[in-house]
This record gives structure tokens, C-alpha cells and sequence, in this order.
């Protein structure tokens, strides 16, 4: 049984337990040959909270068989209802602003593929995606997402810029994380180049004389860290220590990948369509159809034309 034949069946699975009501969707993160886990993300139809559950490689990775699945499907719903129990406390119902506050970031995600829901969700329109907003708490380990709804702007008595700037200086909640990497049979591989930022940094500045480095910049928890791209400061800095402009591929809603762009010897028109292929593989969490350009000179973001790469 392959993968997503597994994946399919616990979905069934899920849903005969629960109810029709529930969804169970599989973010595709990073493939790491250490990581032997599965994110399972477990989510009711009209709740803006999805609840995201880890099970080990003994728990789903390897199954096969029914009664496999049903069993990794009863740890999940024990653990979607804890943790449901938690997220109905006071940590994230967001009564107020500044309850919530030191907790909101930002996210990204593909505006076309979420028109309807955007309707009952503040954003801003960046390029084709759009930046929206999260309460985000991390307890023991675990991370808790809440989506930010107008409702919640209102009771606030906020304005939508409030929550941007708001969210944009609250990096620390969801540090950014570098790491190197490769691109092989449309999936993309990668390595750890550092233990913190200052170290990664480091290490990227090592890498100038090799031929074609390649990174990918997400967060700590690996949720929608592809909402680095919004954060020019962040970008100057890692593009400071390539002693380069970034060209910028939109992986997904989680990651993006940044390719020194002296270094790049790949037409825009060929970008795309790797993106094209990625968005296919990652469907559900499609981020941008574009290329992007972060240049190093006037330290803003913008999308790639041949003429970026024009000698």
C-alpha cells in the first residue's frame, strides 16, 4: 500500500469515526531522512480551528493493512480531543487584542484557491496569495493555530493594519530555519546548516564558491513558514550573506526555496514550470504560481523576468 493509498484510507477511516464532518489533511513538509513522522492535520467543517497530530513511522508510516489504520486513527481522535479541550479554553477563544496579541503571525496562501473562504477572513493581497493571520501558541512542544476571522476584528475594535504590524514583530514565536537543499524527482530534499539563525547565516556564507547552493527557509514548526517572504528584513539578511539577490520558488504555504541568483542558470519560463509540478504534488496547500526576486540592492521583493538575470 502506497502512501497515499494510506493516506485515503485513514481519511475513510477518520471520517466513519468522527463523521462526514471532519477532514484529515496531510501537509507535505521537507523530506528528511531522519524523520520518520507523519503530520496529520484534523480539521470540522465551519471551525476555523484545525488541530495538527504527529504519528511516528511504527504508527502509520509503514502500514499496510486495515487494522493498522484504524488503530493510528484511535490515537488521533484521543489526541484531537485533548487538545480540541484545550484549544475551547482561554488560550485562543481571543477575547480580547490584547490577550491575543503577543501571539498573532502571519501567513500565506494562494488567493485563487480560497476565495470563498477569504470572504469571512481578514487579508491583504500580496502578488497572488494573500497574508492573513494566525493566533499561534506552542505548548509542551505542541503547536495550536487559530485562524483570525472578521469577527475577531470587530470585537477587538482593530483596524487590519493593527494586526499586520502587530504580527510581523512577532517573529520569535515561530523562528526562521535555513537549511540546504536539492530538488530530485519533484521532491525536495534537505539538510540542517545550523543549530540557530546566526549559525545558518554563517554557514550560508561558506557556501559562495559552490556552484549552485540551494536553500529552503521555513520556520520551527514548520507551519506556514513560506510567510518569511514578507519579511524584507529577513530576506536582506540571508541575502547579505550570499553577497546576492535571492530568486524565490513557493514550494507551498510552509516553505519556500531561495536560490543565489548569480548562481542560477534556469529560465524563469523552466521555473515555473517546476512550480507547476510541485503545486500538482502539493495540492491543498498550493502557495503562488509565480516566480519571485528579492533584490539585494533596494532590499525589496518582486516577481523574476528574464530581464532580472540579463547580463
Amino acid at each position: 500500500m502506497n502512501m497515499e493509498t494510506r493516506k485515503t484510507s485513514f481519511e475513510e477511516k477518520l471520517k466513519e469515526n468522527l463523521g462526514a464532518e471532519y477532514k484529515a489533511t496531510f501537509p507535505q513538509r521537507m523530506e528528511k531522512q531522519d524523520e520518520e513522522f507523519l503530520r496529520v492535520g484534523v480539521q470540522k467543517s465551519g471551525e476555523s480551528v484545525g488541530i495538527w497530530i504527529y504519528l511516528n513511522g511504527s504508527e502509520f508510516h509503514w502500514l499496510d493493512n486495515e487494522e493498522d489504520i484504524q488503530r493510528a486513527v484511535t490515537k488521533v481522535i484521543e489526541e484531537y480531543k485533548k487538545k480540541r479541550g484545550f484549544l475551547n479554553g482561554p488560550y485562543l477563544t481571543g477575547d480580547s487584542f490584547s490577550n491575543v496579541k503577543n501571539n498573532l503571525v502571519c501567513a500565506l496562501a494562494n488567493r485563487e484557491d480560497n476565495e470563498e473562504v477569504l470572504k469571512y477572513i481578514p487579508h491583504i493581497r500580496y502578488y497572488d496569495m494573500v497574508a492573513y493571520f494566525l493566533i499561534f501558541i506552542t505548548v509542551d512542544g505542541e503547536s495550536y493555530v487559530r485562524t483570525v476571522v472578521n469577527e475577531d476584528l470587530d470585537r477587538w475594535e482593530v483596524e487590519l493594519q493593527d494586526v499586520l504590524e502587530t504580527a510581523k514583530s512577532n517573529t520569535d514565536l515561530n523562528p526562521p530555519v535555513i537549511e540546504m537543499v536539492e530538488i530530485k524527482d519533484w521532491k525536495v530534499i534537505s539538510a540542517p546548516i545550523g543549530n540557530t539563525f546566526g549559525e545558518m547565516l554563517q554557514s550560508i556564507k561558506s557556501h559562495q564558491e559552490q556552484k549552485n547552493p540551494m536553500y529552503v527557509l521555513s520556520n520551527q514548526s514548520g507551519l506556514y513558514g513560506a510567510s518569511n517572504m514578507i519579511d524584507n528584513h529577513l530576506l536582506g539578511q540571508i541575502s547579505e550573506s550570499c553577497n546576492d539577490s535571492l530568486l524565490i520558488l513557493p514550494v507551498d504555504i510552509h516553505e519556500i526555496i531561495l536560490i543565489p541568483s548569480r548562481k542560477n542558470r534556469t529560465s524563469i519560463a523552466d521555473w515555473k514550470a517546476v512550480i507547476h509540478a510541485l503545486n500538482i504534488e502539493n495540492k491543498g496547500v498550493k502557495l503562488s504560481d509565480l516566480v519571485y526576486l528579492f533584490d539585494r540592492a533596494d532590499k525589496k521583493l518582486h516577481v523574476a523576468t528574464n530581464d532580472d538575470f540579463q547580463a
